[in-house]
């Protein structure tokens, strides 16, 4: 089969992210809001992983595959798309145009978006609700393009997966800068999906919580080396760090093998203690991603997260700076129960933790979630692109939109642009090895 991976995407996009749902960056009309907007979206370039260990798939069973960006393909056996929220709108658009080229066969879509909301997408010939590998191996080996929904359970045993084909993906121009600047960059994964009961988190619309052997995972990331004298990459693992001893022994591994590459990524606080970032640190970690959320715990246990303790957090992140290790501390405006007081009191101490990097989303009620349908009479925004985390979709009861609107992008631009964030800045650029 000729097979055609069709992705929609705009600068400052991380498909990937959000549980595959995606997200990007606006923060406001201000000079410095737009100032940071096109840096991020300069400076970060990343791949959506999916379209990766799909075209390993069918390239294993000798079929042809081809990506088109923001390109429609003009003849195909078979089109797949990985559908997403921030794109929604284009991407039907593009669903009708496939549909009327004379030389495309039969499309399917896939994603967190169409596992959840199929009946948006009746233009497609079938929609793969659940991970799309398990249907996508069936499709390889049987060469039969299914219609209507179709059911694809998880892949219990990541190990099986083929390593992801990164060869129509330009890695040597993908940069997470300036966190992981090094290039070429891409994604990896040594597990897949979450265990904890956070009701707002996407990360568990596809399957329960797995993890890759150790082993495998390095054996990957020899493979990227030798193939494509990777420098970076980033983890792109909901909570990496989770089962100490696993993490350990692929640390130990990286560092026999004597990789040197350098990498991130996205973790829980409590998952982390001195003695295993000093062992990380010397495998190449130089970046974490972290939930801070809010500085008032209560709103977030609310939702069903178990944050960190207070002082615990606080450890790790000055262990961090002290080492060389970058934080990026993510926090979320405008929870239900959040106030003008609560939302003024984390800002503060986003700017106390004086981490490398911030961001500040606002609270989205993401469909498939618990919280989409603890809010699902509330909501007043009925545009999918919009489900970004950076605008206001529901009604809150204490404050405006424009309230929530201001606190983002006040927080992130008084964030990055003051004196002693500069200095952080600087000290980090010193302290990378």
């Amino acid at each position: 089969m000729d097979v055609a991976l069709v992705e929609i995407r705009r600068p400052g996009d991380n498909k990937d992210y959000n549980g595959g749902f995606g997200t990007t960056f606006q923060i406001g009309d201000s000079f410095g809001a737009k100032l940071l907007s096109f840096v991020r979206s300069n400076l970060e370039n990343f791949p959506t992983m999916s379209y990766a260990y799909i075209s390993s798939i069918l390239k294993k069973d000798g079929h042809s595959v081809e990506y088109h960006l923001n390109k429609i393909p003009k003849c195909a056996d078979l089109v797949l798309m990985h559908v997403s929220l921030i794109r929604h709108n284009e991407e039907l658009k593009i669903l009708k145009k496939l549909k009327s080229e004379k030389g495309i066969n039969k499309i399917g879509v896939y994603g967190p978006l169409a596992t959840v909301r199929p009946e948006l997408f009746e233009k497609a010939d079938f929609i793969i609700k659940g991970e799309p590998e398990k249907a996508v191996i069936k499709i390889s080996k049987t060469t039969k393009i299914p219609k209507g929904i179709v059911k694809s359970e998880p892949i219990l045993n990541l190990d099986k997966l083929p390593f992801p084909d990164w060869e129509f993906y330009p890695l040597e121009r993908y940069s997470f800068a300036p966190i992981l600047p090094l290039k070429p960059f891409t994604f990896v994964l040594a597990s897949r999906g979450c265990p904890y009961g956070c009701t707002y988190c996407p990360y568990k619309i596809f399957g329960t919580y797995r993890t890759r052997k150790p082993k495998k995972v390095v054996e990957e990331l020899k493979f990227l080396k030798k193939k494509y004298s990777l420098k970076s990459f980033y983890f792109r693992d909901p909570t990496f760090s989770l089962g100490k001893e696993r993490i350990e022994k692929l640390a130990r591994l990286m560092i026999e093998e004597k990789l040197n590459l350098k990498w991130g990524c996205e973790t829980r606080l409590d998952l982390l203690d001195t003695s295993l970032l000093e062992l990380l640190y010397k495998s190449g970690l130089r970046a974490i991603k972290v939930g801070v959320e809010s500085v008032d715990h209560s709103l977030l246990k609310k939702f069903g997260r178990a944050p960190p303790k207070i002082v615990h957090q606080e450890k790790i992140i000055d262990f961090c700076k002290k080492i060389g290790i970058k934080v990026i501390a993510f926090y979320i405006i405008g929870i239900p129960t959040d106030t003008k007081t609560s939302i003024k009191n984390t800002i503060k101490y986003s700017k106390k933790l004086n981490t490398s990097f911030a961001n500040f989303t606002i609270c989205t009620p993401i469909p498939g979630t618990p919280f989409h349908n603890e809010l699902e009479n509330k909501i007043t925004n009925s545009n999918l692109n919009d489900y970004d985390n950076f605008h206001v979709v529901f009604k809150h009861d204490n404050l405006s939109e424009k309230d929530i609107l201001k606190f983002q992008e006040k927080a992130i631009t008084g964030y990055y642009f003051r004196p002693r964030y500069l200095f952080r800045y600087i000290l980090d650029k010193i302290k990378v090895k």
